[in-house]
């Protein structure tokens, strides 16, 4: 198996699971104390496997624009990066108390 198919295969074993948390999360309206706290706890996990597993993506099979025109991976969901030469920065001028 190769790195792209084994993490393209994790990736989709993690989001079923965070879909899983996060929806029985959501619809028990039950969940209160201490198994609102284990819901949250084990959601907060899924995500630190998320943020493990998005590092070794390398974004092999592109990316794809969102509704919010962020492009996007389409294997780990991770938000492109803009280049510096594509932000547009503003010129702040040094107030007098700043110039040195």
């Amino acid at each position: 198996m190769t790195d792209k198919e084994h993490i393209k295969k994790e990736l989709k074993k993690l989001f079923r699971s965070m879909d899983f948390i996060s929806t029985k999360f959501l619809s028990d309206e039950k969940a209160a104390g201490k198994d609102f706290q284990m819901y949250f706890n084990i959601y907060q996990q899924l995500g630190l496997a998320w943020e493990f597993l998005g590092r070794q993506c390398k974004h092999w099979d592109g990316y794809k624009k969102t509704k919010e025109k962020k492009e996007v991976c389409r294997i780990c969901g991770k938000v492109k990066r803009i280049s510096r030469g594509e932000v547009n920065h503003c010129n702040h001028k040094q107030s007098d108390k700043h110039k040195g």
